[in-house]
């Protein structure tokens, strides 16, 4: 009973070094430099393809109310004819015979200005429409990239958090089997013990493999948004502000406001809504007539038997009207078409209003909850490292064991870990509510730089 007692002494004292060595490594985090959020979405802003393909596709959309403005201005034109003709006369003999060649020029300068066609007044404001519509998509393109930017961001967070916490754990857990093979060889320990330790250090060993695996997924997909080599990510800490990060006036009601008003995937699905009732109103103009002022001037040359006729110049300058009568339902049909993408159009709308309703409700609720639990978990990790000093305490007195100290090992490292994962939780759901609200940019995200 005494060597029993004194070789839970020895083992007390040793694992205390270790534990107290685990816990002193935290700070060493800070040491190692690396990517910095900021840094990521500089990199991302410049070469993330998606954001790229949206830049692409705003410069294209910028055009579109200038191709819909030309049809309301005057459409001018210069066609000429230079040429050589004749006739030919059949003889009794088979043969032909050329006769009456002449060679013949000719110039026409045509120009017709819209005085009344609703379908081109139609086209410009459906190009207006797809301008702006080019607009809002393109926004949303922005303020997403910093959702995605964030998630990837903190995904190689996660892992490294994990794979850190785990080598000061195998530190803890190898010294704890070294120790426990000294005293069974020296007669003062159990081979149950060295058991239970070596089991613990392969597990985790297998846990660390995981982490590791993640890790690099992580980094890949982090690398491919910035399209620059990332090694590794600032460290992450694990104190938490004195504060939530919304403040108590900036409640539910208040991000939901916003949102009605600024949000940039409402206002995208606003514009689409805009480009279809001016679809709707272009395929109606079929049934309308066109009114148009025309003006032509032709000036011809002809040469007949090698002399010069007299040129002729003519002009012409008058209104056209144009009035459609059938045009086998084909009107109809399309009209019919362009309501219904039109009903399509509004029914997402609505979907995206209840959707961004519910994602803006899920992201508050996201960032209070979240720094509550953080506080929570917080002090869990407190609490777990007191119950850690105990335990190893009531192992020094003889009414512990391996296992116990194994177990409170494992409880501060899971506490630590959730209160890790809680805090990247939070800090996405922070960046989410912005995004959904428009009201994400550089100064937020330094922000939450200084959260992380």
């Amino acid at each position: 009973m005494i060597a029993r007692r004194f070789y839970r002494a020895s083992s007390a004292r040793f694992l205390w070094g270790v534990c107290t060595g685990w816990v002193a490594l935290s700070p060493v985090w800070a040491a190692d430099p690396g990517l910095s959020l900021i840094a990521a979405f500089d990199a991302s802003r410049l070469n993330d393809p998606t954001i790229q393909s949206a830049g692409h596709a705003y410069d294209a959309s910028q055009h579109e109310e200038a191709i819909g403005r030309g049809g309301l201005y005057p459409q001018v034109s210069l066609s000429s004819r230079y040429g050589y003709g004749g006739r030919t006369d059949g003889g009794t003999d088979s043969s032909y015979v050329n006769s009456n060649d002449y060679q013949s020029n000719n110039v026409t300068l045509a120009a017709q200005q819209p005085l009344y066609d609703k379908g081109r007044w139609a086209a410009y404001q459906e190009g207006k429409a797809r301008g702006q519509l080019g607009v809002q998509q393109f926004d949303v393109a922005g303020q997403s990239l910093y959702d995605r930017v964030a998630k990837a961001y903190f995904e190689v967070a996660r892992a490294e958090n994990e794979i850190k916490l785990i080598t000061q754990q195998k530190a803890a857990i190898s010294g704890l089997v070294t120790q426990s093979k000294k005293l069974y060889e020296s007669g003062q320990g159990a081979i149950t013990d060295i058991d239970e330790a070596q089991a613990r250090f392969d597990l985790v060993q297998a846990q660390e493999a995981e982490a590791r695996a993640r890790r690099v997924a992580a980094l890949r997909a982090l690398a491919g948004r910035t399209r620059v080599a990332v090694d590794d990510i600032q460290p992450m800490g694990e104190t938490l502000a004195a504060q939530s990060p919304l403040p108590p006036e900036r409640d539910l009601p208040f991000w939901t406001a916003i949102a009605r008003d600024a949000s940039p995937e409402l206002a995208a699905r606003l514009a689409a809504v805009k480009v279809a009732e001016a679809q709707v109103d272009s395929q109606r103009a079929g049934h309308y007539p066109t009114l148009s002022l025309t003006t032509q001037m032709t000036r011809r040359e002809t040469r007949q038997y090698q002399e010069l006729d007299p040129r002729q110049d003519s002009y012409y300058v008058g209104v056209q009207l144009d009035i459609p009568l059938y045009r086998g339902g084909a009107v109809r049909a399309s009209v019919e078409k362009a309501q219904a993408q039109l009903a399509g159009a509004q029914s997402d709308y609505d979907v995206q209003r209840q959707q961004l309703s519910e994602d803006i409700e899920t992201d508050y609720l996201g960032v209070v909850a979240g720094f509550t639990k953080s506080k929570a978990m917080q002090r869990a990790v407190e609490s777990n490292q007191r119950a850690l000093t105990s335990t190893e305490k009531g192992f020094q007195g003889g009414v512990r064991s391996t296992v116990d100290i194994l177990d409170a090992q494992q409880r501060v490292f899971q506490a630590r870990r959730d209160l890790l994962n809680t805090k990247l939780d939070m800090l996405q759901s922070y960046v989410s509510l912005h995004t959904h609200t428009g009201q994400m940019n550089r100064a937020v995200l330094e922000q939450v730089q200084s959260l992380f």
